[in-house]
């Protein structure tokens, strides 16, 4: 088999869906974070910090196995945080819902009628776990958050801070609140700095936003939010921004649609170069059954950037309904990435197609460490990161039981050697 299982982490009590990626205990190597959530919410409740190897590093909070799935992203990054060379962990930790609303069987809590306190912004040593600082940020402010650089430090050692679907924030390195935005967020922002002023602009739901908060366009979500979002630049610097709600838009700057694909729910929008016949291409997964009335499967589609015009469509196995897919650099080309969808249904491998739709490989999810989602089962997260430092990327599969990391064992093409000799620097 190409793909080899090189990792297989058994998670006890502290297994869970959301993983960071980062050099945690200073040697140089990328290590592995776990966060635990009370499902339904985004209130972490524990983090486990561990090697690649499998060796636990260090544990915050109470581990529960009841904890290990998880309802949204949660608000846990990996990152110098302060520039001192060395890595921090940073999570919210939220303000106390007085009065929260909540929904289904499952009490689903998004947001509350009244908060009391605020929310806070917790700084951990990445080494061990201790607490190093924290700063208080709006008490609703406990969704996703990302860095950015928005008051032209030359790094991003700001933050832009969302809730589940309202309100985003602008906060200063210090804890300062820059400036507020309203309106239908969406499920994560991107950032570039796409005007050129050294300071990154904040493409949020269907707007974007320059550094200081100031709205360049917004455009009406027409009742739906934006399910993924994506900015890329073409080899002529323009700019595209990108975005799922409903079907797939693609716009210019000045928020104009340059094209559209009316698809019914765009999911995991990723742009990159996965073929050599154009600059730039966008793979998107349509997401079916059961969310389309004709129980129409999940959908992965290849669009020219530029024009928007179609190159194939793979449609994949029937229920898979929360199909979701990365770019990844698999084969290791210096130019070219491929495509790996996930969680596409329950018994079914992933899979990794390149730019010309072929099926590369597929990679077995156990259903041991896999979760149930809204009566879905065989809920795994899939991750991509060089944890070997080969050039290529390796798949990191995260269920609430443990984890497991599989990688392409073929030989990686090189150039071929030539002209050796026994003396060599002559």
């Amino acid at each position: 088999m190409p793909v080899q299982l090189v990792q297989h982490i058994e998670a006890l009590d502290w297994g869970g869906e959301t993983v960071r990626i980062g050099d945690l205990d200073g040697d140089g190597a990328p290590d592995l974070l776990v966060a635990q959530s009370v499902y339904g919410s985004r209130v972490i409740e524990s983090l486990t910090a561990l090697t690649v190897a499998g060796q636990r590093l260090w544990q915050w909070g109470r581990p529960s196995a009841a904890n290990g799935q998880c309802y949204s992203d949660l608000p846990v990054q990996v990152y110098d945080w302060d520039g001192d060379g060395a890595n921090e962990v940073l999570f919210v930790e939220q303000a106390v819902y007085a009065e929260p609303i909540e929904y289904g069987e499952l009490r689903i809590r998004e947001r509350a009628k009244r908060y009391e306190g605020d929310a806070w912004m917790v700084v951990l040593e990445a080494a061990s776990g201790r607490e190093k600082s924290r700063f208080p940020i709006p008490a609703p402010a406990d969704d996703s958050f990302l860095f950015a650089d928005l008051t032209g430090r030359g790094r991003r050692q700001d933050l832009v801070v969302k809730d589940r679907y309202w309100n985003m924030w602008g906060v200063a390195f210090a804890g300062e609140v820059l400036w507020h935005w309203a309106g239908s967020v969406g499920h994560y922002p991107a950032i570039a700095d796409v005007d050129g002023d050294g300071c990154d602009e904040v493409f949020v739901g269907c707007a974007l936003l320059d550094h200081d908060g100031r709205e360049v366009f917004s455009r009406d979500p027409g009742g739906s939010h934006q399910d993924a979002a994506h900015l890329a630049q073409l080899p002529d610097g323009e700019w595209r921004l990108l975005f799922g709600n409903g079907g797939l838009h693609c716009l210019d700057l000045d928020g104009r649609e340059v094209w559209r694909q009316p698809l019914r729910e765009v999911q995991h929008v990723v742009a990159g170069r996965y073929r050599p016949d154009s600059p730039l291409q966008v793979a998107v997964i349509d997401r079916g059954h059961p969310r389309t009335p004709e129980g129409k499967p999940a959908t992965l589609h290849l669009y020219d950037l530029e024009d928007g015009r179609q190159y194939w469509q793979r449609l994949q196995p029937p229920g898979g309904w929360v199909a979701a897919a990365l770019d990844i650099r698999w084969t290791g080309k210096p130019d070219l990435k491929e495509i790996l969808v996930y969680e596409r249904v329950a018994g079914q491998p992933m899979a990794i197609y390149d730019g010309w739709g072929e099926m590369l490989d597929t990679l077995e999810v156990p259903p041991e460490i896999c979760g149930v989602y809204h009566g879905n089962p065989g809920i795994h997260i899939a991750y991509r990161a060089d944890v070997w430092g080969d050039s290529r990327e390796e798949v990191l599969v995260a269920g609430w039981k443990g984890l497991r990391i599989c990688t392409n064992r073929r030989p990686l093409a090189i150039p071929t050697l030539y002209n050796n000799t026994l003396y060599h620097g002559m």
